[in-house]
């Protein structure tokens, strides 16, 4: 069998290929190595039908087999390789499943035909200031040794053993539901045990007011269509969360921006601004801040909800990182009992960005409207993954990696204080938890270019700019601790004095 797994690995002679070998690997590898019952004779079989499917594949991706030509019978073949007609059809079965080759009815099997490959797609020039997204595009092809500025953890930082457990223990279940949408407000035993957490968090949020949603963005978007139409104002932080600020121009939604200061929005701005103009809606990312890493304080939350009240505003709490900080931090949500407040969270910094699990709590009326506009956008939520994330979070395991999750952020936090202070780079704030650090560089030159510098080195950055409602430059850059460990980011920093 590694014979066949290293002849599936050959090199291909064009794009297509270049596909049809990745997927084809796969494929080939999957045949005859699932763990089995029957008889040694058929796991012999088995291996003979690997051992040929990869015979078979290396000769199309080495071009012995040209494109378009014509493969034998499943019955020649069955002859030529001395295996069942059911062992041959199995061979084929995989080879087109992989792509690398196709079969038309009545006429037999045939090499798959190159189509010619598309033309590369322009590399941007000057990228887009609202887009994250459009900024990692430049890197393709790049070799990136540092995300220095990405917005999750390492994978060994994830909960990601416990999600093996989850999908193992979820594999025997025999009671596991897999057919229809599920509940439109999410599974209710999910529901009931994080009525329990919010709980702990002085948060009293019945089932029915927790909507489960495909982590804080989905979230985040329903509140922005349900309680948002075109033409209405909505006020964010600057710095702040740039999805968000795509969610409410795709909206048609007026930003209005507020600084994000040490202790939270900057209150008194947020007053005057409010004497002047009539406002929806507040978003603000209230523990470890998003980019800035700053928590707000209790004056502050009172001073905001104070306003809310006198001006009819609605807050919309974003608490990703509630989890993060290593004593619980006042919530908005827990002061004014979910009156004005819409409370979001999730799971995905957590445990894995790839579990999708985040939810929303509000008053019951409003979490109904949210919970029918989720139905209308996507059906629902994924049972299963919620079944999944349950099981992590009733399990001592992940309690204990909570803990040890926050010790190694605080442990980052200063061993990278340290070491900018020492390369000359200046913080706006000191935070001890969550993932951010906002800081300026030792550097005058434009950002575009200290972008691309770093970029050549390996380093990936996040340029201010990228997280500014308005997208106007700014001088300051969005560290993740977590990533801010390897030498080959200092070693860039160094070459800025």
């Amino acid at each position: 069998m590694n014979s066949v797994i290293q002849m599936v690995r050959g090199p291909c002679l064009n794009s297509v290929h270049h596909g049809i070998e990745a997927r084809s690997t796969a494929a080939v590898k999957g045949i005859g190595l699932l763990p089995s019952r029957r008889s040694s004779k058929s796991a012999t079989q088995r291996h003979v039908v690997a051992h040929t499917a990869g015979d078979l594949l290396s000769q199309i991706q080495s071009g012995a087999l040209a494109p378009g030509a014509r493969l034998p019978s499943v019955r020649q073949l069955a002859r030529e390789r001395e295996v069942s007609a059911f062992s041959a059809a199995e061979i084929y079965n995989a080879l087109v499943a992989a792509g690398a080759v196709e079969a038309q009815a009545g006429l037999g099997y045939f090499v798959t035909r190159r189509r010619s490959a598309r033309p590369a797609e322009p590399r941007c020039k000057e990228f887009p200031t609202d887009s994250v997204w459009e900024r990692r595009r430049e890197t393709l092809g790049k070799p990136i040794k540092v995300d220095a500025g990405c917005g999750w953890l390492p994978a060994d930082w994830l909960h990601c053993e416990g999600v093996r457990a989850a999908l193992r223990s979820a594999a025997r279940r025999p009671d596991l539901h897999l057919e229809g949408y599920g509940n439109p407000f999410g599974l209710p035993e999910l529901r009931a045990h994080l009525s329990t957490l919010l709980d702990a968090r002085r948060i009293a949020a019945r089932e029915d007011q927790i909507v489960l949603t495909q982590g804080a963005s989905q979230a985040l978007d329903l509140v922005v269509r349900e309680c948002l139409k075109p033409g209405d104002t909505a006020i964010v932080e600057d710095p702040g969360y740039p999805p968000l600020f795509e969610m409410l121009k795709n909206r048609g939604v007026q930003m209005l921006s507020i600084a994000r200061t040490e202790g939270g929005p900057d209150v008194e701005a947020l007053a005057s601004l409010l004497k002047r103009r009539t406002a929806r809606c507040l978003f603000t990312n209230t523990t470890c801040h998003n980019p800035t890493g700053t928590t707000t304080i209790l004056s502050v939350a009172h001073h905001l909800l104070e306003l809310a009240n006198r001006y009819d505003l609605t807050i919309v709490e974003d608490d990703i990182s509630g989890d993060l900080a290593p004593v619980a931090a006042t919530t908005l949500a827990s002061l004014d009992e979910l009156k004005r407040v819409v409370y979001i969270s999730s799971f995905s910094k957590t445990i894995s960005p790839s579990l999708r699990a985040g939810f929303l709590a509000a008053r019951p009326a409003l979490a109904t409207r949210l919970a029918r506009a989720k139905v209308t956008a996507s059906l629902g939520t994924s049972e299963l993954l919620e079944q999944l994330t349950l099981q992590i979070l009733t399990q001592g395991h992940y309690r204990r990696h909570l803990k040890r999750l926050r010790e190694r952020l605080a442990a980052a936090h200063t061993s990278a204080a340290r070491e900018f202070a020492a390369r000359g780079v200046e913080l706006a704030f000191r935070p001890q938890a969550g993932f951010f650090l906002w800081a300026k560089l030792p550097s005058q030159e434009p950002v575009g270019k200290l972008w691309r510098l770093a970029a050549g080195e390996g380093v990936l950055l996040a340029p201010g700019e990228l997280f500014r409602p308005d997208g106007s430059a700014v001088d300051h850059w969005r560290f993740n601790v977590a990533q801010c460990v390897d030498p080959e980011l200092f070693r860039f920093l160094e070459t800025l004095r």
